[in-house]
């Protein structure tokens, strides 16, 4: 999704300025010579939910048809690479546990991988040390679901300057539908927060962003937070494995 829209949008910003949702969905198809599968249908719609509710980019045709006034000069004037859309979640058949982080960093993105960039989180190491890797294991994605375990962060999408967690404007977020997806998904008894710290509205943790959109969430089983696996957390590795070890036993 992220390849086409950066080769789409480069074409006259064709995406967000000649395109309708459904113009777009069969465009995208097109593309990769191949049909819509969920996760792509549901990113074309967030994309599209995004640029209603927040105003930050208007229609051609809805703007020869209506005067349309951007209320918020602040995100009417943000770069669009600063507009970021996260990640569709990584999960298998039967996940036990949903570990949530805040939103992908810019290498994660442009990989549409999670916990990407190695030299800034320790994320995979830290699953390495406590379950092992297999050498038949042939992606990040297989190894973490095949311990019954998904992968999803709580924004959705947002303005975000950069990839760190102080660049964030919060009033921008929108958050990613965490009720429905524990409703579809009943095996999940726990949710892992990867980020425990306080955090704040310039600089929101996993457990800020939690609070601030997910406390009235309906949910039976257990919200463990643990420390952040980002290198910028001051915990030394050894300790943030043993720390996260516990996800070992929630797995079972």
């Amino acid at each position: 999704m992220f390849t086409f829209l950066k080769d789409y949008n480069s074409k006259d910003n064709a995406v967000f300025l000649n395109k309708s949702k459904e113009e777009l969905k069969t465009d995208y198809t097109q593309y990769w010579n191949k049909k819509l599968n969920g996760a792509e249908n549901q990113a074309i719609n967030d994309i599209y939910k995004y640029i209603s509710t927040k105003s930050n980019f208007i229609t051609a045709k809805k703007a020869a048809n209506k005067k349309v006034r951007i209320k918020n000069d602040k995100l009417k004037n943000t770069p669009l690479s600063d507009h970021k859309i996260g990640l569709p979640p990584w999960l298998g058949d039967s996940p036990k546990v949903l570990i949530l982080g805040t939103m992908p960093g810019d290498k994660s993105l442009r990989e549409q991988v999670y916990y990407c960039d190695t030299s800034h989180n320790s994320f995979w190491k830290i699953m390495y040390s406590i379950f092992g890797k297999k050498d038949d294991m042939t992606s990040n994605h297989d190894f973490i679901t095949s311990h019954n375990i998904a992968l999803w962060d709580c924004v959705q999408s947002g303005v975000r300057k950069g990839s760190i967690d102080d660049g964030y404007d919060i009033n921008s977020l929108i958050t990613n539908d965490i009720q429905s997806f524990l409703k579809e998904h009943p095996s999940i008894k726990t949710i892992v927060l990867n980020g425990k710290g306080k955090g704040s509205k310039k600089h929101p943790s996993t457990a800020f962003l939690f609070k601030r959109f997910f406390s009235t969430i309906d949910f039976d089983g257990k919200i463990v937070l643990l420390s952040s696996t980002s290198n910028t957390c001051s915990l030394a590795f050894e300790e943030k494995s043993e720390e996260w070890a516990v996800i070992s036993e929630l797995v079972k």
